[in-house]
């Protein structure tokens, strides 16, 4: 959650502060007031102090100190740094929390920056590719459950539900936002530490791949995410967000013709081209192209569905022009991480929002669907995917064989993956989540 907060641009802060309910603003000004009011009563109350009260006070502020230090020195006897974070006083241990999670971010930060800069340790075997184009289409915020292709009962997903190619009904994300989920996808781990220079990127160029990277998410605010490090590495790369143009809203549309250009400028090497879209990010109604048209529980919800809608429309357009240009193409689109339920026994306030606290398992339930030009039928395999393998099927959909990946690893296997995912502190096991259903009134 920090790394996301330091990552937002102007935009993403505005719209995160649009998305909270009313009445949240609501019960935070009458918090105030009454916290006003109470200073306010006891201004007007004369207290006389006697040993009795001085006693009682003394007594108070000894107890709250022994009980907010006792669990930070117990920890701190086993070994571990003192840390504010672990005291059992509620608002010691809450604000312990975030300097603690600043500091991990600024050393995980520091790491990367040092990291990506180093050399990369892949080495390659063999490059065995079946496809001139490559394409890797990164959703934002979709939950499989509220598309047609998964069984939604209203349509918004008819190209991906038609088209020839394969759908993975059991992917699972690895995190539940942006940041944390596409680096646990797309850098090499090693006993849980992360080989930054060793990523999706490095991994293509290692091989011989000519690398693009076209980007709708934000730049500015976020240069230094994981991410958008990883893009930079790439041979051509273009953001639609930079510098004073970060908090301006625009389609996903808007990468498409830089998209054909990329497709019509032929190259020597086998291309990988990455679109990395805003898709169904919270403040669904901001992501519309057009007017509403869908009727479902609320406008929030029903513009949900359209943002689905939107983005099947433009892998639509994206296929359309692979068949155009390409010789022979493969195209993946998966989405980073879904959402969860909020406020669902209303129908005025019911709406989507990220994992922030207590991730259930609709966060990391997300589509996956693979392309080519060589498929001749439409098909769903229902198996158990986990994103913490992404790498292995990665290299294995390049063709690309080195030697610390998985061979064998396929997305497309019937081979089932043990599922965990990362809830902002540590990998958990993904039954022992909450199911959170699709909303209905």
């Amino acid at each position: 959650m920090i790394g996301a907060f330091f990552e937002s641009d102007l935009q993403e802060s505005k719209e995160f502060i649009q998305s909270l309910p009313l009445y949240s603003y609501i019960i935070s000004v009458i918090y105030f007031l009454f916290g006003l009011y109470i200073l306010y009563l006891g201004k007007k109350k004369t207290i006389v102090r006697t040993k009795k009260h001085i006693f009682i006070t003394i007594l108070l502020v000894v107890v709250s100190l022994g009980l907010t230090l006792l669990r930070p020195l117990e920890k701190n006897s086993e070994g571990e740094p003192f840390y504010w974070a672990y005291s059992r006083t509620a608002i010691i241990g809450f604000y312990g929390k975030i300097f603690k999670n600043i500091e991990e971010y600024r050393i995980l930060k520091a790491e990367l920056e040092k990291g990506i800069a180093d050399k990369p340790s892949w080495e390659i075997n063999a490059v065995e590719s079946s496809f001139n184009d490559y394409v890797l289409v990164i959703g934002e915020s979709v939950r499989r459950d509220y598309m047609s292709l998964y069984g939604f009962p209203l349509e918004n997903s008819s190209f991906l539900k038609s088209v020839n190619g394969t759908v993975v009904e059991g992917y699972t994300a690895a995190a539940p936002n942006t940041s944390s989920s596409l680096l646990r996808m797309f850098v090499r781990q090693q006993n849980e530490a992360f080989l930054y220079a060793n990523n999706i990127i490095s991994l293509a160029k290692s091989a011989g791949f000519e690398t693009i990277w076209l980007s709708n998410q934000g730049y500015a605010g976020g240069h230094d995410s994981p991410v958008t490090k990883i893009a930079n590495l790439c041979d051509k790369k273009a953001f639609t967000k930079k510098s004073e143009f970060a908090s301006m809203n625009y389609p996903d549309s808007v990468l498409l013709p830089s998209f054909e250009k990329h497709l019509q400028n032929k190259s020597g090497k086998r291309r990988l081209i990455v679109l990395h879209l805003l898709g169904s990010h919270t403040q669904f109604t901001s992501r519309l192209e057009n007017p509403i048209h869908y009727d479902y529980v609320n406008k929030n919800l029903s513009a949900y569905l359209q943002t689905i809608e939107q983005t099947d429309s433009l892998l639509q357009k994206i296929y359309q022009m692979l068949q155009k240009h390409s010789k022979s193409f493969s195209m993946l689109y998966f989405s980073d991480h879904g959402l969860m339920t909020q406020d669902r026994e209303s129908s005025f306030f019911a709406t989507l929002t990220h994992g922030d606290t207590n991730p259930n398992k609709a966060v990391y339930e997300v589509p996956f669907v693979l392309i080519t030009s060589q498929d001749t039928l439409h098909k769903h395999i229902k198996v158990n995917k986990s994103a913490f393998h992404f790498l292995d099927g990665y290299a294995h959909w390049l063709g690309i064989k080195e030697k610390t990946l998985d061979p064998a690893y396929d997305f497309l296997s019937e081979k089932p993956d043990s599922l965990k995912v990362f809830n902002h502190f540590e990998n958990v096991p993904y039954e022992t989540l909450a199911d959170d259903e699709v909303i209905r009134f």
